[in-house]
């Protein structure tokens, strides 16, 4: 016969796992109120910008939208920021902004958003970034920095990703920047 009065009693196995639960979603929550990103656990990255930039030892080249070059960085672009990332308080000011696109020794690559974006990274400071500028030759080159911008203004701090060799290799592949000795 069935009991219906009955109480089961309590279990600390029981006890553990509601716990466990509570304590996960209250992390879960302040991490995403701090960062102010409920994706912040997400390392994907799959956005497409409307202009690609390459400043090669002092020229400006225009990817043309319709380019394969133009699908082929945004695309390994993408696979890069879908990686790890790790916040650094290393920023850039206008001046060194201006050296990135000028300078005769510096390497660099832009990807211009048509809107602000969230690069989950768990750092609410890359919640609002509509410009990604990569050093691959120069200042930062070798820390492989990420720095962006909202509307012109860098933003503090930067990102590190673990490589950013794919680019420099397809740039140094497609011949689209030579080298500092052979440009004329």
């Amino acid at each position: 016969m069935l009991n219906i009065g009955s109480r089961s009693s309590p279990s600390v196995l029981n006890l553990v796992l509601i716990v466990t639960v509570i304590i996960a979603v209250v992390d879960y929550v302040l991490i995403s109120l701090d960062s102010d990103d409920w994706s912040w656990f997400s390392n994907r990255f799959a956005e497409t910008p409307n202009a690609v930039i390459v400043h090669c030892y002092g020229k400006s080249i225009n990817l043309d939208r319709s380019s394969n070059h133009f699908s082929a960085m945004t695309e390994i672009m993408n696979e890069i920021m879908s990686g790890q990332k790790r916040y650094d308080s290393l920023s850039i000011s206008l001046e060194t902004y201006q050296d990135y696109q000028q300078s005769p020794g510096m390497v660099t690559i832009e990807f211009f958003y048509p809107a602000a974006l969230r690069v989950h990274s768990g750092d609410q400071t890359y919640s609002s970034v509509d410009n990604l500028m990569i050093p691959l030759e120069g200042h930062h080159a070798q820390t492989y920095a990420i720095f962006g911008q909202n509307q012109g203004v860098p933003t503090a701090g930067s990102l590190h990703v673990d490589s950013t060799e794919r680019l420099k290799e397809y740039l140094r592949n497609q011949k689209l920047c030579l080298t500092a000795a052979s440009t004329p």
